[in-house]
């Protein structure tokens, strides 16, 4: 059940040792098999990440409306079962509608959560970069003061000052993504995909890193084979992008059926 051009690789693992062939300007087109994967931050080598210790620069960014080019088509062409795409889609609109009136009670107590913690709306909308390179409202639960940004965008860092009591707690148990639901609902999310990035981190990226614009040829995700595999949050941007351009090559419905029972395992261990 492959929807790509190419049978599926074996399965990417973090603990996977590094190879030569990671380590050349194409790592990402190349990384196919374990073998071939980095270890995480193993090799100074890799192009120069967000997280690097180069200072304020490589953390702020002056303002969300860059002028730089958030997606161009990449040159690979990966082929999917038209079938296998309907699936999936038919699974996201079943999947979040069912959740969103079932939690409907977690997600009104959670609200009410936020706004008593602290002023502000409750939820927070943030432009992210969808498929296709098309620009969305990715909702949120409030996590931060309302001021976070004051000085421009800013990506979260652990033990963050920004951060509420009640925020931490969300940000912890990724509670504060649940109202994606929506978007999910709304076709701009699948409940499996790459996490999407904001655009002005977007611009970067995809200059840095070699095939960042196959992450954009398919639905943003909920949950992604990067992040159960520990590629969450304040991590290595070249690792992440790896793990979801092998997703994007290699999708498949039992991927997904694999991603969706580890990312509720880790939800419910509270990971």
């Amino acid at each position: 059940m492959d929807g790509s051009s190419q049978p599926p690789s074996a399965m990417p693992t973090p603990s996977a040792p590094y190879a030569a062939v990671a380590r050349s300007a194409g790592f990402a087109a190349q990384a196919t098999t374990p073998e071939e994967l980095p270890s995480r931050a193993c090799d100074p080598s890799f192009p120069p990440d967000v997280h690097d210790k180069a200072g304020p620069s490589k953390q702020f960014a002056p303002t969300e409306d860059t002028q730089e080019a958030i997606y161009e088509p990449p040159g690979e062409h990966v082929r999917r079962d038209p079938l296998h795409m309907a699936c999936k889609r038919a699974f996201d609109i079943a999947a979040a509608g069912t959740a969103l009136w079932v939690g409907a009670p977690v997600l009104l107590a959670l609200a009410a959560a936020v706004k008593v913690d602290s002023p502000g709306p409750a939820l927070y909308r943030q432009t992210r970069v969808g498929k296709d390179g098309v620009p969305f409202e990715c909702l949120k639960f409030r996590s931060m003061t309302v001021d976070a940004e004051k000085d421009g965008p800013r990506w979260a860092r652990s033990f963050d000052s920004r951060v509420t009591r009640v925020g931490g707690l969300l940000r912890r148990t990724s509670l504060d993504e649940l109202p994606q639901l929506f978007n999910v609902l709304t076709g701009e999310m699948s409940l499996v995909g790459p996490r999407p990035e904001r655009p002005v981190f977007v611009a970067r990226f995809r200059k840095q890193y070699p095939d960042y614009d196959l992450r954009h040829t398919v639905r943003p995700g909920l949950s992604g084979w990067a992040q159960v595999n520990g590629l969450r949050g304040n991590v290595s941007i070249a690792d992440r992008t790896v793990y979801d351009v092998w997703y994007v090559r290699n999708f498949t419905l039992w991927v997904d059926a694999q991603i969706l029972v580890r990312t509720l395992s880790a939800v419910i261990a509270g990971e």
